[in-house]
Parts: structure tokens; sequence; C-alpha cells
């Protein structure tokens, strides 16, 4: 297959090759329909180096390399309308699983309520506290979440997902706050309990569910589902995942000059520790030699 032979040599191809094998992996889709000077076109280089690279790659000719690309598209349109079943081998399971998670994500972009997504982002901006807590496995999505508005300049804390760290929380909540909410399933009430208490409070409340039918819907105030259906008994975070990473993004439009402050800060921070470390290895070897020499 024509990637494994682009794999194979990549390290050892010209720049003019190395154009041409980043169109067609990057590509493949358009250049499955285009001809030899139109992939020298896209790709800046002349017609008879994309024959030469055809060659390059142990194919007759350039004819034989877009077969092979078609052949490509071809297992990519099965694998969109072929169903999978019976067979619960590694590799077919994880098939099964990721066409089910684009389903997911299709039907979240067909069904997503744009001014729900909006009033979301805005809420999150206007937070002068954010706390961010997760239930179960979307713990670790919440965490990540909190890191990232870190990042972009808000005062988002993490909570734990546990009833006593909650309760604990409890006591501080005043208005302005913003509480958001992560829950693939209903196991355990603590997420919902901690945003009904919050909302009696005065604060905000922002869930992310995996249905509406979730607990957690019917407390927050503004409400974003994420699908977590998957072909396993294992529900799916991919839905979940991609919709914090596109509010990221909106927050990150909608708050770009701290955002781009705090990124600048963080280069700026991780500049300073490479150079202190340049600096500590520096010391290091200095005293190993003093040491030596006096030995």
């Amino acid at each position: 297959m024509y990637r494994d032979r682009i794999r194979t040599i990549y390290e050892h191809l010209s720049p003019g090759y190395r154009r041409i094998a980043d169109f067609l992996l990057t590509h493949y889709q358009d250049a499955a329909f285009m001809t030899a000077a139109q992939v020298a076109r896209s790709a800046s280089v002349d017609t008879a180096l994309v024959v030469r690279f055809a060659q390059r790659l142990g194919y007759p000719g350039y004819p034989e390399l877009i077969s092979d690309v078609q052949a490509d598209v071809k297992r990519d349109l099965r694998a969109v309308y072929e169903t999978l079943e019976g067979d619960d081998t590694p590799g077919q399971v994880l098939r099964r699983n990721l066409m089910h998670d684009r389903n997911n994500l299709e039907y979240m972009r067909l069904h997503l309520d744009v001014e729900s997504v909006d009033a979301v982002v805005e809420t999150l901006l206007s937070a002068s506290r954010l706390f961010v807590i997760g239930e179960g496995s979307a713990n670790y999505l919440a965490e990540g979440f909190a890191r990232q508005l870190v990042i972009l300049g808000l005062s988002a804390h993490m909570l734990p997902g546990e009833l006593a760290g909650c309760a604990v929380q409890t006591a501080s909540i005043r208005p302005g706050d913003v509480f958001l909410g992560l829950s693939l399933t209903a196991m355990t009430p603590s997420v919902s309990v901690m945003l009904k208490l919050a909302r009696s409070a005065g604060a905000k409340t922002i869930g992310i569910v995996g249905s509406l039918a979730h607990p957690l819907a019917a407390v927050a105030e503004h409400v974003l589902v994420a699908p977590v259906q998957a072909v396993e008994s294992i529900s799916s975070w991919t839905a979940m995942a991609a919709l914090l990473n596109g509010l990221s993004q909106a927050v990150a439009i909608r708050n770009h000059e701290p955002g781009t402050h705090s990124m600048l800060d963080a280069d700026q921070y991780l500049a300073a520790y490479a150079e202190a470390l340049r600096q500590q290895r520096g010391s290091t070897r200095g005293a190993i030699k003093t040491h030596s020499a006096k030995a």
C-alpha cells in the first residue's frame, strides 16, 4: 500500500518528493481523482517528478500509484456503510466503536442548540470563580477542561467528584460563581446535588450530560448534550471530549486577548525553566570537574 511504502522511505526523500508524499498522505481523497500534472501543481513540483516519485515507491508509473490511492478511498467508503457484526477481534471492535462515535458526533452536530452554546460560553466568561466537577470517568475530562480554561485566562478550579469534597465547597458558594458539571451516566448523584445547591445559592450552573434524561439536565441552568452511546457496555466519552474542545476554542476566540497573554506567560515560564535547567546542568558539570581535579 502506498502509505506503507511512503513511510518506509520518507526520511530519505528529497524536499520535492516529500511535498508530493505529504500531499498524497494528507489529501489522498482529492489526489485519487487527479492527474499527475494536477498533483504536481498542488505539491509545487514538476509533473516529471511526480512520475519519478511513483517509480521511487516501486510502482511502474503514476497510474499504478493512483490506483492504489483510489483503493484507499474505496476502503473509506465501504467503512462508512459497512455493518460489522459478529466479529469480536480487537480490530473489529475498535472499528465498530469508531463508527458509533462518528454517529454520536454527527448527531450532536445536527442537534446542537447554537443559542445554548452561546449562553454557555458567555456564562463561562462572566464567572468570577468557575468550578468544574466531573462524575465517574468524566472526572478526567473535567480536569483537562479546567486546566485548558486556566490557560485561556479564566479563574477555573477543579472540584473533587466525591460527595465529601462537594459538601465542603457548599459553604463558600456566592453569586457570580459558575459551576459546570460533567456526567456521562447517572450512576452517582453527587454532581447533580452540587449543582442544585449551587443554583439555589445564586450561582450559575452548566450541565454537560450524555442524555437529557440525566438528573443533571433537570437542575442545571444551561444544558448541552454529548451522546455517549457505544457498541459495548462502556459509555463513550468521545463526543463529550469533542464538545469540551469546541467550547475551549469558542472561549479562546471570545477571550483572545487574555488567552493570548496567558499563553505568552506560559511560553515565558517554559523558556525561563529551560534556561534554569541549562544553567543547573552547567553548574553541576563544573562542580564535577572541580571535584575530579581535586581528587
